[in-house]
């Protein structure tokens, strides 16, 4: 990284945005954009999408994901920004499993199961969640994401521990949709 970017950046946030990278190699994500407070942070195998494509917006201070561009290689750009309006926080996709429907982690980063040490997890097995419950939060770059369930039922599994790192689009819940058996 240019020796710019490391003067502006602490060395936790350097780690960060390595582990960013490392993970975008490893994704099938070929773009990712990342907006907090001013600092703007795009990553791209390839050329950014020409045309304005939809991006996927939190509330205030949250991380902005932004889709696919061209597999080619490019490098990483982190630059400041105007602070844009901010969006409701997305819901995550939830896919059918044959448990139940997945939720899935909205973005990537440290999953938390309860919003403070010590606190009761936001859901267990056997929890009733409706669309807007959170069920954890996934923290970028000292920023909190809520995770909302997505779906109405009964948390069926719990795939992550607290405080493990999760990849866009992981299974982090199974629920069983009410009426299921």
């Amino acid at each position: 990284m240019t020796g710019k970017l490391a003067s502006f950046l602490s060395d936790d946030d350097m780690k960060y945005l390595t582990t960013l990278i490392d993970s975008l190699e490893r994704s099938g994500v070929d773009f990712f954009e990342l907006k907090v407070d001013g600092l703007q942070v795009t990553l791209g195998k390839g050329e950014p999408p020409s045309a304005p494509q939809p991006a996927i917006t939190g509330p205030a201070a949250q991380p902005v994901v932004a889709q696919a561009a061209p597999a080619d290689a490019a490098p990483a750009v982190a630059s400041r920004a105007a602070s844009a309006p901010r969006q409701e926080a997305p819901t995550p996709a939830a896919a059918e499993s044959p448990a139940g429907v997945e939720i899935v982690a909205p973005l990537m980063g440290v999953f938390y199961a309860q919003a403070e040490p010590g606190a009761p997890a936001f859901v267990t097995v056997g929890s009733r969640v409706t669309s807007d419950t959170t069920v954890g939060l996934v923290e970028v770059m000292k920023t909190f994401a809520p995770v909302p369930a997505g779906v109405e039922g009964t948390i069926v599994e719990v795939c992550v521990q607290d405080s493990e790192l999760v990849e866009f689009g992981q299974r982090l819940f199974v629920v069983r949709l009410d009426g299921g058996e």
